[in-house]
């Protein structure tokens, strides 16, 4: 067995440990991720389970988009990992992993090469890394998927594509697939180059001295972050964004939003549990697209985004009955009071009706209130009040990734300002998409933020504490 000695950086190891079929580790320039990605293919090669004939067969495609690249690059680092235990042969562009009982071929395969790409997509594989995965088209991700886990003949014991890259740019298909990942996929993301953690700093710009130092000596933190420093005066600052400060580059079609202040690393979580005897604030939008967002206050004043609820081109009476209701009597909000806010334009009746939309909704159950006003301003500010605080030294705000995708595609770029045909920003966010959550999510941010919790709390103590109607007779059992 080749004697590597491997210490993973804290998001590398996250990365080498996920059993997800697909995954993508992006970062900042310098940040290890292709020696991970190395060791991570050696790993698997070693646990493969051995054949009849007792060794470990395995077959990897490394795909970039040029062969230029691979040789540079990849093909290098292998080399200087790897050693006796790897052989190039330039004929076929292959690196064969010979050592133990290993046997492991790993192909080079430039994007760049229509014959190439042919080839690939015939092949028999155990498992793909895309090197700087942006640079390829996103389309070659579907079809690769379908050639790993078919070799060896006698099964794969793990199969499945490893992805390494920079940031994207906003409104591009990887960023997308990064903001809201496939269900077999995970994305992890470093911090930036010169973020507190920042990862990788005792192995960048090291001198002989300094490479003697135990690695979290002072000195040699400080040498490795002189490496960030310096490509931090970098004159293009969309370029600084992405390669230093791991954030998604901006997208030249528009603005996002809030591209200064979500972070999804920092501010969406798996699995966001309500805190009991905590009441639930509903951000409502109304419309035709009346969708709603269920969040929380906890005791450290952190707004828990827990779940969105979509609507599309349906009436606010329908959307309460047959998708919000059945969202807030789930077991995971048993006990919870329930206060509704919304647009305040929402308190004029109709030239129809004599109900406001604020009428219907409580003739419907639930405890509903304008919110403090409709301007975007304060909205927006507090949104961002939320996203750019800290409680404890973590997020102010927490968004349940698997319940919210809109909230956080739409965090991520989604909701953006538009340009002008000669370039200028437009005033008002685009009406698009994801703009009606993110309408419901501002409500819910400035009832939060602005005290309104107190307030509903008093209404609420004179009111029902639930949705839910009467139970008939024959329900029990």
């Amino acid at each position: 067995m080749a004697n590597i000695v491997y210490n993973a950086p804290p998001t590398l190891a996250r990365f080498m440990s996920s059993a997800a079929f697909g995954r993508l580790v992006a970062g900042p320039v310098g940040s290890g991720k292709t020696t991970a990605c190395i060791v991570e293919l050696f790993r698997r090669a070693a646990e493969q389970a051995p054949a009849p004939d007792g060794l470990r067969y395995t077959r990897f495609a490394i795909v970039r988009q040029t062969l230029k690249q691979l040789k540079d690059t990849v093909l290098k680092d292998i080399l200087d990992w790897l050693k006796a235990a790897a052989t190039y042969k330039v004929s076929d562009n292959t690196v064969y992993v010979s050592i133990g009982d290993i046997r492991s071929e790993w192909l080079l395969i430039p994007l760049d090469d229509p014959e190439d790409q042919r080839r690939l997509l015939s092949m028999q594989l155990t498992g793909a890394w895309m090197s700087e995965c942006i640079e390829m088209d996103y389309a070659i991700v579907a079809p690769l998927s379908g050639r790993c886990g078919r070799y060896p003949k006698e099964g794969a014991t793990w199969s499945g594509i490893i992805a390494d890259t920079n940031m994207p740019t906003e409104g591009t298909d990887w960023h997308t697939h990064m903001s809201d990942p496939p269900p077999d996929w995970q994305v992890f993301i470093q911090p930036g180059g010169l973020d507190p953690d920042a990862e990788n700093l005792p192995w960048l710009n090291q001198s002989p001295d300094t490479k003697k130092l135990a690695e979290t000596d002072p000195l040699r933190i400080a040498r490795g972050r002189e490496y960030y420093l310096r490509n931090a005066r970098n004159p293009n600052p969309d370029w600084v964004r992405r390669y230093v400060h791991a954030q998604y580059g901006n997208d030249p079609s528009g603005t996002a939003v809030f591209r200064e202040s979500f972070n999804r690393a920092f501010h969406v979580v798996e699995d966001l549990m309500p805190v009991a005897h905590k009441p639930l604030i509903i951000g409502q939008d109304f419309g035709r697209d009346p969708c709603s967002v269920i969040c929380q206050l906890d005791h450290q004043g952190r707004l828990l985004v827990l779940q969105e609820v979509i609507a599309e081109d349906i009436g606010l009476e329908l959307h309460v009955e047959k998708a919000l209701r059945p969202a807030v009597i789930h077991e995971r909000y048993l006990g919870h009071a329930i206060a509704m806010v919304g647009d305040p334009a929402g308190i004029s009746k109709s030239s129809i009706y004599e109900e406001t939309t604020f009428d219907v909704l409580k003739r419907l159950g639930f405890n509903a209130f304008p919110a403090p006003t409709n301007d975007i301003d304060p909205r927006l500010r507090a949104v961002e009040a939320f996203l750019l605080a800290q409680r404890n030294g973590g997020p102010a705000m927490l968004i349940d990734r698997d319940r919210c995708p809109t909230i956080v595609r739409a965090l991520a770029g989604g909701y953006r300002y538009a340009k002008t045909r000669n370039g200028t920003r437009k005033p008002l966010p685009d009406k698009n998409e994801y703009s009606h959550i993110i309408d419901a999510l501002q409500y819910a941010c400035l009832a939060a933020h602005g005290g309104m919790s107190g307030y509903f709390a008093r209404m609420m103590a004179h009111r029902p504490r639930s949705t839910r109607g009467k139970m008939p007779t024959g329900a029990w059992t």
